[in-house]
Parts: C-alpha cells; sequence; structure tokens
C-alpha cells in the first residue's frame, strides 16, 4: 500500500513539474554551453566547440563560466538534442525524469529509518516544493546531479557488508556525479572519510578494519578507471574552474555563510512567516544532527564539505547549488523533532506526534497547492515563450546568422547564447577601448549589466553603424579603419 502511495505521489509531482515547463528560457546562458557541447558530441566535434568556447571565456572581459562543463550533462541531453533539436521543451525533459528517479531514492532512503508515515511526509515535500518545481524549466545539470548525489547518499548508507557488486556500483555513481559536475569529488572524499572514521572506530577488530581500507581501494580504484576513460574520450575543458578562484576574497567568506544560512529557508518559501518558521527548523536540525551523528557520518561530512566549497568560491552561486544538501537538511531536522518529541511525558507523546504529523502535512499541502496554482497559470499562458527563444529575441539572431559573415566576432552580453544561436564566436565586452575586438555589438535595450548600456555606447567614440533595430535589441556594426 505504502508504494502505490510514493507512485501516486512521484506521478503527482511529475505532471505538475511538466506543467511548469515553458517554451522558452530565462536568460543567462549556462544552459547554451551545455546544449552546445551536447551538440558537439553528436557532431563528433567535442575539441572544435573547446576551441570556439575557449575564445569566447578568454576573451571576454570576465570570466563567465569554464571552458567546457562537465560532459555528463550533455551526454544525457544528446539523445533529446539528436530528437527535437534546439526545443526547449525536450531539452527540459531529461532532469524532470531524473527527478522522478530522485523520488523514489528519498523514499528508499528513509523508509527504514522513519515511519511510514513520516518517509511519505517526507517523499511529499521534495514532490510538490514550488521552488524545485520551477526549478525544473531550467536546461542545466542540478537536478541530475541532485539525482546521483543521493543516489550515492543511498549507497553509502546501506546497512550491510559491502559486495563486489555494491563497490562497483558506487564507484559508478560517484563518477556519473562527477561527470555531471566537478563538485561529484566531495562524494568521493566524503566515502573516504567516512570509511576512515569507521576504521578509527574499529581498528582493534582487525578484520574489520581491512574492511573498510579494502572498500576505500577497490571504490577509488574503479573510480579510476571510469575518470582515465572519460578523460580519453572528452577533451578537457573545466580545469578552467580553478583559475576563478583567482578571483577570492576572504571578505566574501562571512557574507556567504551568512547568505546560505538564508538560502534553506527559501525551501519553504519566501516572506516573514517562512522564515520564522525556518529558524525553528534550524534548531531541530541541530539537535537532528547530533543525535545521529554516529549513525549517519557521512551525512555530516559531505554536508560540511560541500558547505566549506560554497563559502570559499569566490562567486555567488544562488538557490540551485544547496538543491544537494536540502534531503540531508530536512531529514536531520526531522530526526531533531523526533528526539524532542521523544524527551516529552508520556502523555504528551501521542499528541506530540500527532502535531508533529500535522505540521509537515500542512506544509506539503501548501507546497501542492502552490505548485498546482503555478502549473495552471503556465498553461493559460500557453506555456509562454520567454527569453532568448522569443520572437524579438530569434528576429536578432536570424538577422546575425543571415546577414553577417560567419567569422564575425558578435559582441554581446550572454555570448554562450549568441554562438548558440548563430554559430558566430562571440564575447562580452564591458569597456569602451575593447569595442574593435568585435565585428558587431548586439545590445540589450532593457539589459542593466554586463554590456555598455545603449544610452552610452554612442559615448564611447568608436564609429558604429545602425544595422538592425527591433522593440528589444539593437545591432552595430563596428567599423573599422582599413589600417
Amino acid at each position: 500500500m505504502r508504494d502505490k502511495i510514493v507512485y501516486a505521489i512521484v506521478a503527482i509531482s511529475m505532471l505538475l513539474g511538466f506543467s511548469i515547463l515553458t517554451r522558452g528560457h530565462e536568460w543567462g546562458d549556462d544552459f547554451a554551453s551545455y546544449i552546445m557541447q551536447a551538440r558537439s558530441i553528436l557532431d563528433g566535434d567535442t575539441r572544435g566547440f573547446v576551441e570556439h568556447n575557449a575564445f569566447t571565456i578568454f576573451e571576454s572581459s570576465i570570466q563567465i563560466g569554464p571552458v567546457a562543463y562537465p560532459w555528463g550533462y550533455p551526454l544525457i541531453l544528446a539523445p533529446a538534442y539528436a530528437l527535437k533539436g534546439l526545443h526547449p521543451l525536450a531539452l527540459k525533459l531529461p532532469s524532470l525524469i531524473f527527478y522522478g528517479g530522485f523520488l523514489f531514492i528519498i523514499y528508499l532512503l528513509t523508509k527504514n529509518r522513519l515511519t511510514r508515515t513520516e518517509s511519505l511526509l517526507f517523499v511529499s515535500l521534495f514532490a510538490f516544493n514550488p521552488m524545485l518545481i520551477r526549478y525544473h524549466d531550467q536546461i542545466l545539470s542540478d537536478i541530475p546531479f541532485l539525482f546521483f548525489s543521493t543516489l550515492a547518499l543511498f549507497l553509502f548508507a546501506l546497512k550491510r557488508d559491502s559486495t563486489p557488486y555494491d563497490r562497483v556500483l558506487l564507484s559508478l555513481v560517484i563518477a556519473g556525479a562527477f561527470f555531471i559536475r566537478t563538485q561529484g569529488v566531495l562524494l568521493l572524499l566524503s566515502y573516504m572519510a567516512g570509511k576512515f572514521f569507521n576504521w578509527t572506530i574499529y581498528r582493534s577488530n582487525k578484520q574489520s578494519a581491512n574492511k573498510n581500507l579494502k572498500d576505500i581501494f577497490y571504490v577509488i580504484a574503479g573510480f579510476g578507471v571510469l575518470w582515465a576513460l572519460y578523460t580519453l574520450t572528452f577533451p578537457g575543458g573545466n580545469e578552467s574552474y580553478f583559475s576563478q578562484y583567482s578571483a577570492f576574497r576572504v571578505e566574501n567568506v562571512l557574507n556567504f555563510i551568512y547568505l546560505y544560512f538564508q538560502v534553506f529557508g527559501l525551501f519553504l518559501g519566501e516572506g516573514n512567516i517562512w522564515v520564522y518558521l525556518y529558524y525553528a527548523m534550524f534548531v531541530f536540525f541541530l539537535i537532528g544532527t547530533w543525535v545521529r551523528r554516529k549513525e549517519d557520518t557521512v551525512f555530516i561530512i559531505y554536508f560540511s564539505l560541500w558547505m566549506l566549497l560554497l563559502i570559499t568560491w569566490p562567486y555567488w552561486q544562488g538557490p540551485r547549488f544547496i538543491f544537494p544538501l536540502l534531503p540531508i537538511f530536512i531529514y536531520f531536522t526531522f530526526w531533531g523533532m523526533k528526539t524532542v518529541i521523544a524527551r516529552l511525558p508520556g502523555r504528551l507523546q501521542g499528541n506530540g506526534q500527532l502535531a508533529f504529523v500535522a505540521f509537515w502535512l500542512v506544509i506539503s499541502g501548501v507546497f501542492l497547492t502552490t505548485s498546482i496554482s503555478q502549473a495552471y497559470v503556465n498553461l493559460r499562458n500557453g506555456r509562454a515563450i520567454n527569453g532568448p527563444f522569443d520572437a524579438f529575441s530569434t528576429e536578432m539572431f536570424d538577422f546575425i546568422k543571415e546577414e553577417t559573415p560567419p567569422e564575425s566576432i558578435i559582441i554581446f552580453f550572454k555570448p554562450r547564447a549568441m554562438r548558440l544561436f548563430t554559430e558566430r564566436d562571440s564575447i562580452m565586452v564591458l569597456e569602451c577601448e575593447r569595442l574593435p575586438a568585435g565585428d558587431y555589438v548586439a545590445i540589450h535595450k532593457k539589459w542593466d549589466n554586463s554590456q555598455i548600456q545603449p544610452q552610452d555606447i554612442g559615448e564611447c567614440g568608436i564609429p558604429l553603424e545602425n544595422v538592425f533595430e527591433n522593440r528589444r535589441f539593437i545591432v552595430y556594426k563596428i567599423l573599422k579603419s582599413d589600417t
């Protein structure tokens, strides 16, 4: 019976996720890089992608990302691109499928750690969460990574002696996470740290100590073999992540600690009532973490390593980067509340348990109602086309693709999107004196950053010719002397 309820919850979540999808995409061109990488896999020209994208990354005024993201997510996108091409709805479906898989994993993770009702409530919180449901409309790697990272945590937590099959599977899952996002290496470090912790506990038992060391060796070896095959198959580029650490500032760390502390509250919602509720939940999270410190050590290690990475990364990443930690946060919060209820006098424990269930049932109901409302509005609006896929953007991209020489360099505030839609090399330029590095400059009339503003570009002293204009964009040809 419980399994049928889980299937129903997942089915409703998938329906809500599909209903929230639009026929466009918000501005921001990480998605463009992923799609171009998927296209290069299908074209057999991955090195060509790296060459062109390296030009964009290193010739722009600021480094906007790595030369290449890990190739795992582009591999996931490749079948959808092969079937439908540059079709945003089709390219969003793989993440939706992975989210369904994630929901089943958190059910398996909690069904033997929480009561039947608690595990169903736990799954419902994620199945109906408005923030996560809305995020299905992004062509980004976060949801597939959430699937693999949570699956790794589930495998870490299996309470049985590991077999060769378990070690191979764990190597595959950790490698899968790493091939989707470089931060997946933290899963391997967490596994090693957890096993080392066990080794320190059981080192007097030679058999148990040797088993922990063998597990570490085989998982690392399996990961190493898969990593070697990956590097032989795909070109590099994500090593340029590390060059971004040149922007590290110690003063940012304290600010990021505060910001990321606050961002966990967005799981509940925005507004003062949710903020205060989150503060109360955080107390229970701390209690649950302490209570489960021995049974779920590896969860704590992974949570800590991930947060350490976030607060020391030079750039603010926003809510999506705490997605892998949300299951851990809610899990320990559940345990904190359960612990407090268990300390109540006997006659109050039953009431406390009822209040616990009622609380999370109400939260799940609010989540479901909000997500249904969002889905209804989206469908009523015909899955509105937005961002780089809208009519004004398409008109501008078509002009550049059809009316400019193929070797042209286009200056644009989202250069990877420009290359995706026009197959022209593109860079972001913020300084007037660097405008001659391009052949054309396309200006978004209503965008406030990442470009020279439309009212200012005439003062740059660079000769320009207006060659295209619509309500949203203006394109200038940059006139250059022959000498």
